[in-house]
């Protein structure tokens, strides 16, 4: 080949290539790249149902085995009421009033109002801590059950436990009665897919269906735009069946979560055969006699016969792969 019919050709592919590119930054702009830039996390809020008391691991853990390019959250507390998850979740602002109004150096402070105490449980004496930001300061809660004197929520800035920032310690700063308490976790999560598990809990206790619904509206609101989560059914317990006034009362409610949240519903009633076919579960006369009262089959929960709510792995992984359904139906 002549040098200048190489020094032509050379010449004419780098013009191609050039308009190539031109092209392609046109079509980036008219045509939007398809690549998922959401938040990939799925976020689980709940009691103990959500971090699968009676069985191995939490439900959520199910869900992301199916998607293991997706971090889970997993944040449940056993025994509490729909107010504490929401407050948890953000959708609810979580108040508070200390000890003297103010910090006292990189010291706890005593927490001596809250407008609901989120992170307790009259089940444990376990210490749970959140962190996030009081009056300007960035610091950790913590609440504790001391036998001598019962429950104690403090407040301590995290400066403390920072070398480098010992000068910016607070020394004296005011913390106004009903101060906000903005959660760390809260406000990270609001673009994340949510799954909300409120209620059974407000049920057994016998408290209002409004401030269960009330508490779910709060944490759907607080979700970021565009919203993505699902809402999941109050689980009835081993004996709450059909032809029983608590059976038609927690029917009577979900069917009012199913209307409100439409396809964002994940229904609590009994596997399909389909359903138990999919993680191997063989039903008994027993277990179908179960589903026939509208009911999960007693194989499918905790091994405690005592335990009348929780479920085991094998019910565990109905909810998950019903919550995995949805997830790709909605294209969350």
């Amino acid at each position: 080949m002549s040098r200048r019919r190489f020094f032509r050709q050379s010449g004419v592919a780098a013009l191609s290539t050039m308009l190539l590119a031109s092209c392609d930054n046109i079509l980036d702009k008219i045509i939007p790249s398809k690549k998922d830039k959401r938040d990939k996390t799925l976020a689980f809020f709940g009691d103990s149902l959500t971090i699968g008391t009676g069985g191995t691991r939490p439900f959520g853990d199910w869900v992301g085995d199916t998607f293991p390019e997706r971090p889970v959250f997993n944040d449940g507390i056993n025994g509490q009421i729909a107010l504490s998850i929401a407050i948890r979740q953000g959708g609810v602002p979580l108040t508070l009033s200390v000890a003297g109004g103010k910090f006292d150096g990189g010291k706890p402070v005593t927490v001596t109002k809250l407008n609901n105490e989120f992170l307790s449980t009259p089940l444990n004496a376990n210490v749970y801590s959140r962190t996030g930001m009081l009056a300007g300061v960035q610091c950790t809660i913590t609440r504790k059950f001391l036998p001598e004197v019962g429950e104690r929520y403090t407040v301590e800035p995290l400066a403390k436990s920072d070398p480098e920032a010992v000068a910016e310690t607070p020394v004296a700063v005011e913390i106004p009665d009903g101060s906000i308490f903005e959660l760390d976790d809260a406000v990270r999560l609001r673009t994340a897919t949510q799954i909300l598990w409120y209620g059974r809990n407000d049920i057994a206790e016998g408290r209002p269906e409004t401030d269960i619904l009330s508490a779910i509206k709060g944490s759907v609101d607080y979700i970021a735009e565009p919203r993505r989560y699902l809402v999941l059914g109050i689980l009835p317990g081993a004996t709450e069946n059909k032809g029983t006034d608590r059976y038609a009362k927690l029917t009577a409610f979900n069917d009012q979560l199913a209307m409100l949240y439409g396809r964002s519903y994940v229904a609590m009633t009994p596997p399909t055969e389909s359903e138990m076919n999919d993680i191997g579960f063989t039903p008994t006369a027993s277990d179908l006699e179960d589903i026939a009262k509208g009911n999960f089959p007693r194989r499918m929960r905790a091994a405690n016969n005592t335990d009348q709510i929780h479920l085991n792995n094998f019910g565990y992984q109905i909810v998950a792969n019903r919550v995995i359904k949805k997830i790709r139906d909605l294209d969350y």
